[in-house]
């Protein structure tokens, strides 16, 4: 965590990212002393944000301009003097009123979760369908195609299906692979990925036959792609509203806008945020935020996301999250996300019969 400034910086700082969020302008030192009560002259603010700027809290665009917010700036803003938010409760009712229209309808969940986060801060929302975190076998079948070709097709502990063709050294017919299914599903149901590869490391392939050593390879394969989202387990909603902000339709000449919108554009369509926010969420739970350079990527150093993990524990969960420019409501993004994870573990406790507990407000 960044060192403290002292209070009146803090006050200086905090003013002028509020200032840059609601209007996407440089901040001048009469702005602030005329909008917010900071007790201080303008020269006294000026004298701060100068100390500030050498800081690498905010930065000058034009020499004759105001400051902006760097992402440290942002950082220090988040950790030390954003507002604690919840949301209103008419809005937390409205929330829950929508998600009573489709209950019971999984895929109906997340995409109403993306369209709500999406619409409340016209940015981006992502948000991934529930699933285990460690992927485990429930069952598989092998279907012959051809002597020596069969179809592999595994459902996992939470529901995902995975499916490929498989070459096997020996011709086998659909019963040969119907009985290797027996067998193996008898000693496999139930095991992750690195449970299946523990066995084969250890030399247990010696007791099967080459098609059924051949069967088991695949198996650890396709329980360990479980940590690999798929397309279809991903909802993306709002890439026009966040292309609307000013930071992609003002901000910079045409050229550098088109350059910040295509690489934005891009991460989004490779679904290069996933492998980030499972990195991000992998290691810490509850609502996080990542700004801008901080993701080490530079198609995305334009851009803020705040995601949370849904889920209960020991049981299939999600991540849900906002991308939107560095210029963020960051207090009202964790609010939301904070308020979205609340409801999905909700509907999920309701989905698997999970019991509620009596002392829960949200239980009654």
């Amino acid at each position: 965590m960044q060192q403290r400034l002292n209070p009146r910086k803090d006050a200086i700082l905090r003013a002028l990212v509020e200032e840059y969020i609601r209007t996407a302008e440089p901040v001048g030192s009469h702005t602030l002393t005329a909008k917010y009560s900071l007790g201080i002259s303008a020269a006294s603010v000026r004298i701060d944000m100068k100390a500030l700027e050498e800081d690498g809290y905010i930065y000058q665009r034009h020499s004759s301009g105001g400051r902006i917010p760097t992402d440290l700036g942002y950082r220090y803003f988040v950790e030390r003097l954003m507002p604690d938010s919840a949301l209103e409760l008419d809005e937390q009712r409205l929330i829950r009123h929508q998600f009573y229209q489709v209950q019971y309808q999984l895929d109906q969940w997340v995409r109403l979760t993306a369209s709500i986060l999406s619409q409340a801060l016209g940015s981006t929302a992502v948000v991934t369908l529930p699933r285990a975190r460690e992927g485990h076998l429930k069952h598989f079948e092998l279907l012959a195609i051809y002597d020596s070709l069969a179809l592999l097709v595994l459902v996992l502990r939470d529901g995902a299906i995975s499916q490929g063709r498989i070459f096997l050294p020996d011709p086998a017919t659909q019963d040969d692979l119907s009985r290797t299914a027996q067998v193996l599903n008898a000693r496999f149901a139930g095991q992750s990925a690195r449970e299946i590869a523990d066995f084969i490391d250890g030399g247990g392939l010696h007791a099967f036959s080459p098609n059924e050593q051949t069967i088991i390879m695949a198996l650890a394969q396709h329980v360990g792609n479980h940590d690999a989202w798929e397309p279809e387990d991903v909802y993306q909603e709002g890439l026009t509203r966040m292309l609307g902000q000013p930071e992609f339709t003002r901000m910079g000449d045409e050229q550098e806008r088109s350059e910040r919108i295509r690489k934005v554009v891009e991460a989004l369509e490779q679904n290069a945020l996933l492998p980030l926010l499972g990195t991000q969420m992998a290691v810490e739970d509850g609502v996080q935020v990542v700004i801008g350079g901080e993701t080490a990527r530079a198609d995305l150093k334009d851009v803020s996301i705040v995601v949370g993990r849904y889920g209960l524990p020991g049981m299939p969960g999600g991540l849900l999250g906002i991308v939107g420019p560095t210029r963020m409501q960051y207090s009202r993004a964790v609010a939301l996300v904070r308020y979205m994870t609340e409801i999905m573990n909700d509907l999920l406790a309701d989905w698997f019969s999970v019991p509620r507990d009596p002392h829960d407000p949200e239980a009654e």
